[in-house]
């Protein structure tokens, strides 16, 4: 049976009363409650340029937010050590190595806190709204820039180091070096933020030119091709701000993919589009808040 989307009352959702979710991004920051089905106290502004700005200001915001709340959740854009529940890198904003998330909200807020990797995060929400028969789930973010989760039977994939889904930094076989230290990222040839650094202009004026659209349609199929020789996925769910280009993007993506499956006779994944605002992240922090307190996470 499938589930509802955000901001039903369905019998899954009621389950995640009263959470506190956190969603901190390369170029924008989101909080709000998950409470009942429903997201309320949304706000969002623009991510600062260094982690210690950026946690004051959440800090602040949260402790108006924070009656009757059991637990948070956190998504974090960048690398992040899900075990140590430590910051890795974030490849757009400075001072998050080493920052334990988690223990500076704890203590600030006081309420139990859990943070993963954004992308883990939003394919947990993303995940809550599968038919049984779209299972596993392959979940890419691409925005600022591209990130990916795998969830199979139920199950998160973290990997052994917490990096399972680093899908932004596969060899396409570009020249172009990327922000990871390597050349030819899958990340440093179709997100938003090399976009408009190499064009000079925001990437949805960039994206209105038809050759450079096809391209860019293009090298997405062929990052996603080759993580669904590897992964096998029934789904493909396409997150992040640079899913609001909508069928402009779904349709030859779809065609792509399915005409690279027939030429390996394997049968295409299903593809659809995520929520381009985000807040379907927000219903995952909140899901990945409860199963942290039930000791499941």
């Amino acid at each position: 049976m499938s589930r509802e989307r955000p901001g039903t009352t369905s019998a899954y959702y009621r389950a995640c009363v009263r959470y506190l979710a956190i969603d901190i991004g390369g170029s924008k920051t989101a909080v709000a409650v998950v409470s009942e089905g429903a997201i309320t106290g949304y706000t969002t502004w623009p991510s600062a340029s260094h982690a210690s700005e950026s946690l004051d200001r959440i800090i602040s915001t949260c402790l108006s937010m924070i009656d009757d709340i059991s637990a948070c959740g956190v998504a974090f854009g960048g690398v992040f050590d899900f075990p140590q529940q430590t910051c890795v890198r974030s490849m757009h904003v400075s001072g998050w190595e080493g920052t334990d998330i988690s223990s500076v909200l704890q203590h600030a807020l006081g309420i139990p806190v859990v943070t993963d990797n954004d992308a883990n995060v939003a394919a947990l929400g993303e995940y809550s709204l599968l038919d049984q028969n779209e299972d596993p789930l392959l979940y890419v973010t691409m925005s600022t820039g591209v990130g990916a989760a795998f969830v199979a039977n139920h199950q998160l994939i973290r990997g052994a180091h917490s990096m399972f889904g680093e899908l932004g930094h596969l060899p396409l076989g570009h020249d172009k070096p990327c922000n990871c230290g390597q050349i030819g990222c899958f990340e440093r040839a179709v997100s938003g933020y090399w976009l408009e650094t190499d064009h000079g202009r925001p990437a949805a004026d960039v994206l209105a030119d038809p050759e450079i659209h096809r391209q860019w349609v293009a090298d997405i199929a062929t990052g996603l091709w080759s993580a669904c020789v590897v992964l096998d996925p029934a789904m493909i769910v396409i997150g992040g701000g640079m899913s609001a280009q909508g069928e402009r993007l779904l349709d030859p993506l779809t065609q792509a993919l399915a005409q690279k499956a027939s030429k390996s006779e394997r049968p295409p994944p299903a593809v659809r589009l995520g929520d381009p605002t985000g807040r379907t992240v927000l219903v995952g922090a909140a899901v990945m808040a409860r199963e942290a307190e039930r000791g499941s996470r």
